[in-house]
This record gives C-alpha cells, structure tokens and sequence, in this order.
C-alpha cells in the first residue's frame, strides 16, 4: 500500500470567526466620532439652554455646525419663516475660499477652540459675523412656495433637487452638497438651518446630519424662549410706560394741589390788605414777609415737579428731626390767614423736642395739606366759632401730629376710604390733598389715620417713627 504523504494528513488551519477579530482602524475612528458628536452635542446644548438672546442662540448653533471640534461644516445659515418667506437672519462661516484659507489659518496659528467660547460669545463678534453675511443673508432669502420650510426631516439636497429653494440655495452658495436642517414646532414651520462645505468638498454622512438636526432643535427651543423673553419684555416696558404716565399724571395733580395752599396763603393776605385800611409799618412788614414765604414754597413745589420728586419718593432720604419744629413753623405762617378769616387756628407745643424719623419738606408739606383744607372748610362751611387744632405729642414708639377742625365731617365717600381720592360735598378740595398726604407720609415710613372719635370734629393723625 502506498504511504501517504505526511502533508496529506496535516490538519488545515481554521479562519478566526470575524467576530473575534480585532476591530479595524475605521471602526475606532466611528467609535471616536461618536463620542465627539456627544459630547459638542452636550456643550452647545447646554449653551442654548440659557442665552436669552436671539442672534447669540443662532451664533452658538451655527458655530457649533461649524467649528473644527464640532461637526465641522465649512459655513451654515439660519433663516425663519417670516409671514411668507423664509428670511436670512444669521451665518457663520467664509464667504470665499480664499477667505476661508485665511480665516482657517488664523484659527490654527492662535490655537483658537471656538467651542470654548460658546458660553462667553463677544456681542462685537456676533454683530461682526451678522454684519458681515448681511448681503449673503439676503440672497438667500426666498418665498415660501411648493413645500418649502415644511419638511420633517434633515436630507441633502443637491442641484437637481425637485425644491426650488434647495435649488435656489445651492445656486446661491455655489455649493455641490447642502445639508437642509428643518426647525418644526408643534405649530408648524419655524425656519430652517442649511450648512454646506463648499471648501472641503467632504461629504454629509449620516451621522453628522442626525448631529445637525438635533442642534437645530435645541436652536429652535432656545429662539421660542427668546421670543416669549422678548415678549414679556416689550409687556413690562408698556406697562411701565403706562405707569410712568400715569404717575406723571398723578404727580401733576398732587403738586398743584400742594401748590394751592401757599399761594391761597399768599393770595389771601394780599387781598386782605388791598380790602383792609392801610397797616402800620410792622404790620405791612410783616404780611408781606408770609406772602413771600408763601410764594417761595410755591416755587419750591414747582422745582420738586420738576424734578419728579413725587415720582421718586420711594429714594427719600430720611434723617432725625425735631418735629414740634417743622410743624410750628408751618402752623405760624398759615396764622395770619386764619386771623383774617376769623378762624382760630391753636398750635399745642410739646413741653419738649420730639424727634422722629422724616424728611422736613415732605413733612411740611403734609401738614400744609391738612391745615389748609380744615381752613378751607370752615371758611366754605360757615361754621361758628370755627377752630383749627395742631398739636405734637408723642408715645412709646411714635411722635403724632394731629390736625383737627370743627368743620363739617367728610362726605360719604371720603369717610369711606379718606385717602381713595373722592371728591364731592362741602370739602370738595380734600380728595387730591389727602392721597398726597398718605403718599408723603408712606414715604417717611409713617402712616396717616381719620376719625371723628371725638363729637364735632374731624382728626387727621400722622404716626412718625421715633428717632432714638
């Protein structure tokens, strides 16, 4: 029998089933895009979530489309639906090849990483690139017409395309390939990102184009919040524009009212003495020197218009003062007019300083307002034997200024609410002095009360905090 080779009965090596192989150098480089995509995803994401801008949102997504560490687009463009077009808002990217190289260039020289700018973006370089595609921008913008802006997912598009605005875009940007990123709410149609490489020429995998499209989503959330911010603060500059005006408005009534009692001060002495027989000397000093303290109050009111002190009391400056002080002050030069309309207006002196929490000028001005409309009131009311009471005294934690007249009580609606403003009956002129006291008075962080506790007579009280 012939033997049979040994080579013949040498077993035949086994291939390595493909599983077990050691994984090709592509595949590592799929593993490592991915993660790179994760994590600019991850970045940008977070970007977007707290920009409250509408060019800095689009500026953040577009170069995270764009920057070498991110999907590495050579250029995007965001356009939004704006009634029937599709209008260019924003781009980032060389607008030639021969830009490109040099921008390119300068970017590896300086080691810039764009994606570490991403949550500090520089307002002039936003405004440089939006400037700087401004003409592009406009060029791209097209009608919305035969199924444009309505597409649900992100494709390629290339010349042949069936949509005339990928055909326009791509005649535009003069581009081979061009990656369409639709921007959809549950409304509808937002916009659109479109992103090419016009330079590279590398091509849209599909891995890039899933990246892009999630980008542009987080884009559009960050645009919708943009727009309700904006919203809201368009609203709240109405409203407080309406309040301002309001408060122009209110100010201008409060400071005429609080014009009219020194110059009803000054006007009434001064026709007392054209209707009284001439005074002596002293006496003529003397009426003329309260018609100008008068006067110069009134003056002193309209500066404070001017300068929108009512407007701006909540920045009242408060200090110590000695308040029997400021309210006999007031009290003395409202006594001649008293005298010559046969009111008797009493000042009750504390024994002793009271010093409380409060601003003079505001103080006087309250006590103006009170004293004035009580005279006002007797001499409308014609009540006999017609008195004005002021008096200073104090607690344990407060310094009272009260001002009482036994003048007719308030109308209904006054008694009601004092301070509201209402106007009508007998003290027809209190409704714009009482809101100026209690406004005047909240300032000094004090309050102002009303009653008639007292049979015959209407009280007003100031509560001032005591100093010390």
């Amino acid at each position: 029998m012939p033997r049979r080779s040994v080579s013949a009965k040498r077993p035949r090596l086994q291939r390595v089933p493909a599983p077990l192989r050691r994984p090709p150098a592509p595949a590592r480089s799929t593993r490592f895009r991915t993660a790179h995509l994760i994590a600019t995803l991850h970045r940008v994401s977070e970007v977007l979530e707290t920009v409250v801008e509408a060019d800095q949102a689009a500026w953040a997504a577009l170069v995270a489309l764009t920057a070498g560490e991110g999907l590495g687009f050579n250029r995007a463009f965001l356009l939004l639906l704006q009634g029937d077009e599709l209008r260019g808002l924003f781009g980032v990217g060389p607008r030639s090849r021969e830009e490109a190289a040099a921008v390119w260039a300068e970017i590896r020289q300086r080691e810039v990483r764009p994606l570490e700018r991403l949550a500090r973006p520089d307002p002039l370089v936003v405004e440089g690139e939006r400037v700087r595609h401004a003409d592009l921008l406009a060029r791209l913008s097209h009608t919305v017409a035969n199924g444009c802006a309505g597409w649900r997912r992100a494709f390629v598009g290339r010349a042949n395309h069936p949509n005339p605005c990928v055909r326009h875009w791509i005649g535009v940007l003069d581009s081979e390939a061009l990656a369409v990123l639709p921007m959809m709410s549950s409304e509808g149609p937002w916009g659109v990102v479109i992103a090419d490489n016009f330079v590279t020429r590398a091509p849209i995998v599909p891995a890039t184009l899933e990246a892009a499209q999630t980008i542009v989503h987080a884009l559009r959330a960050a645009l919708e919040r943009t727009r309700l911010l904006d919203s809201l603060h368009e609203e709240q500059r109405r409203l407080v524009a309406a309040e301002h005006a309001t408060t122009l408005l209110e100010t201008a009534r409060t400071l005429a009212h609080d014009l009219k009692n020194p110059l009803a001060l000054a006007g009434g002495l001064a026709r007392e003495l054209v209707n009284a027989p001439l005074p002596t000397g002293d006496s003529l000093f003397k009426h003329l020197a309260i018609i100008a303290a008068a006067v110069q109050r009134a003056e002193e009111r309209l500066a404070q218009l001017a300068d929108g002190l009512a407007s701006q009391v909540s920045k009242v400056s408060l200090a110590s003062i000695e308040v029997g002080q400021v309210v006999g002050r007031v009290a003395a030069a409202f006594q001649p007019l008293a005298d010559s309309r046969g009111i008797r207006l009493v000042f009750y002196r504390p024994a002793r300083e009271l010093v409380a929490v409060a601003e003079p000028s505001l103080l006087e001005r309250c006590v103006e307002n009170l004293i004035g409309n009580g005279l006002e009131a007797l001499r409308e009311a014609r009540t006999p034997a017609p008195v004005v009471r002021v008096a200073v005294f104090e607690n344990a934690d407060e310094v009272h200024v009260e001002i009482a007249d036994n003048g007719p009580p308030l109308p209904g609606l006054l008694r009601a609410d004092p301070f509201s403003g209402a106007l009508s009956g007998p003290r027809s002129g209190t409704g714009l002095g009482l809101v100026s006291v209690r406004r005047l008075v909240d300032a000094m962080s004090g309050r102002v009360e009303y009653d008639e506790r007292e049979p015959g007579w209407v009280r007003f009280t100031v509560h001032l905090r005591r100093s010390g």
